[in-house]
């Protein structure tokens, strides 16, 4: 796993999260920590950017086979799922502690 997507689970995990979810809008991909179907956005990557094609990278590998990591001490289980969001790929990744 990647550092990129790593910060973003540490953060999402340190708010509570239960899911991660990245959506693309206006040539950025914007990222949420997502509690009970409520988000909070946690950042925004330039569509464009090294750090945005590597985030995507891991998201689409992510989703073919479901990893584990550890944060803060704690292991949780990542599942990614795509779904289209106005004719993009999105993505949804259920955090659950091991």
């Amino acid at each position: 796993m990647g550092a990129i997507l790593e910060q973003l689970l540490a953060k999402a995990i340190g708010l509570g999260a239960d899911q991660l979810e990245v959506e693309y809008k206006d040539r950025a991909e914007d990222v949420f920590a997502m509690k009970s179907g409520v988000g909070l956005g946690i950042g925004s990557l330039r569509s464009s950017s090294r750090e945005a094609k590597s985030l995507r990278n891991e998201l689409y590998a992510l989703a073919k086979k479901r990893q584990r990591a550890k944060i803060d001490e704690h292991t949780y289980e990542l599942r990614a799922r795509i779904f289209d969001n106005f004719g993009e790929d999105a993505f949804r990744i259920a955090l659950r502690r091991l």
